[in-house]
Formats: structure tokens, sequence, C-alpha cells
């Protein structure tokens, strides 16, 4: 199970929240600039991955300063997000293959 969590930048600050957490924190967290998924806003993007209990504390905590992206927009963003990773990571096999 998975949100988008969509920050304008003049939030991004408050991204830590997630991290400090402790429920949000044991589930993977991914930031990415929208810029770097070929998104043309000054947002950023957080993917949180995890169980359904960390998903819900993360919608909680992030709904005070940010965007829970809708389905179908969300999981756009995260075919983005990990495309990057499968591409970082066959970058790094031809570094050490």
């Amino acid at each position: 199970m998975y949100i988008i969590i969509k920050v304008d930048r003049k939030d991004s600050n408050r991204i830590d929240e997630l991290y400090r957490d402790d429920i949000v924190s044991r589930q993977s967290i991914i930031k990415r600039e929208a810029i770097s998924l070929d998104i043309k806003e000054d947002n950023i993007y957080v993917l949180v991955e995890g169980s359904n209990e960390g998903i819900e504390r993360a919608k909680q905590i992030a709904e005070k300063f940010a965007t829970i992206l809708p389905q179908k927009e969300a999981d756009n963003i995260y075919k983005k997000i990990k495309a990057q990773d499968e591409s970082s990571l066959e970058g790094m096999g031809s570094i050490f293959g």
C-alpha cells in the first residue's frame, strides 16, 4: 500500500514531520523534486509505502500541509519514481557488475 503526497516547495521543511513520527518513519519514504520526474511544477512528491497503519498516519500528518494525490494521479507519479529507481540500479550494476 502507498500514498503520494504533493508538497509545495514553501512547505518542504514540514516533510520532516513524517520522518519524526514513530509509525511513519518505519515505512519506506522517498522524496522527489517534481522537475526530476519531468513535471514542470515547483513541488516535491513524497512516496510513503508500507503498512495500512503507517499510510493512515502519514495521511493524518501530511494533510495539514500538503495534498494527498487521488489514486489515478498517484499511480502515475509512483510509476515515474519506480522507473527512476530501476534506472539508477541498472547504472550501479554497470559500474559494479
